[in-house]
């Protein structure tokens, strides 16, 4: 019997492979030095390769923006049953890991981007306004003041002015007071 061909775990692999090397030339150089024959050299694929999962720049550029933004959601769902929802949440904003910097560094690359890109900048603010409605329903009114300061500390601990546990004892401080 002939092996099943279409999607399988190495289109996934080949197509991961891409994404981590859109990233690594994002973190290290921005959005803007990404082009399909950079990823390809980074990724150790052919151009046409690139291009059969990723016709343009731009729907390059839109699936890792998308990536990163799954990643953090499945990193938040991963931590919620550790504390409390609201906690888990702003928290898991925070860069702790050099991992967790490096995919902050990306992911604030793409937000700046899409600040320049109708399609991008409408997902963003989509993005957003979910985020908001969900803590909303976790700690109220506070939801935007905790998030703007979640995402303040954060870069704060890229920059190296406060240590990772220092901003995610204010998080949890500011969460107690309800803003």
């Amino acid at each position: 019997m002939k092996p099943a061909r279409g999607r399988g775990a190495a289109h996934d692999e080949r197509r991961g492979a891409i994404l981590e090397a859109v990233f690594a030339i994002v973190d290290t150089e921005g959005t803007h030095q990404v082009s399909i024959r950079r990823v390809a050299e980074r990724a150790g694929v052919s151009v046409g390769r690139v291009q059969h999962y990723f016709p343009s720049k731009d729907d390059l550029l839109t699936a890792a923006f998308t990536a990163i933004n799954d990643r953090g959601t499945a990193r938040v769902q991963a931590r919620l049953s550790e504390s409390s929802p609201a906690e888990a949440l702003l928290t898991e904003l925070i860069p702790a890991t050099d991992e967790d910097r490096r995919l902050f560094r990306v992911a604030q690359a793409f937000e700046t981007h899409a600040l320049t890109n109708p399609e991008m900048a409408g997902r963003l603010r989509q993005d957003y306004d979910e985020l908001i409605a969900l803590l909303t329903a976790l700690v109220g009114d506070a939801a935007k003041k905790l998030l703007a300061l979640a995402l303040g500390l954060a870069s704060l601990t890229l920059t190296g002015n406060l240590t990772p546990e220092e901003a995610r004892a204010i998080v949890r401080s500011g969460i107690e007071k309800r803003g």
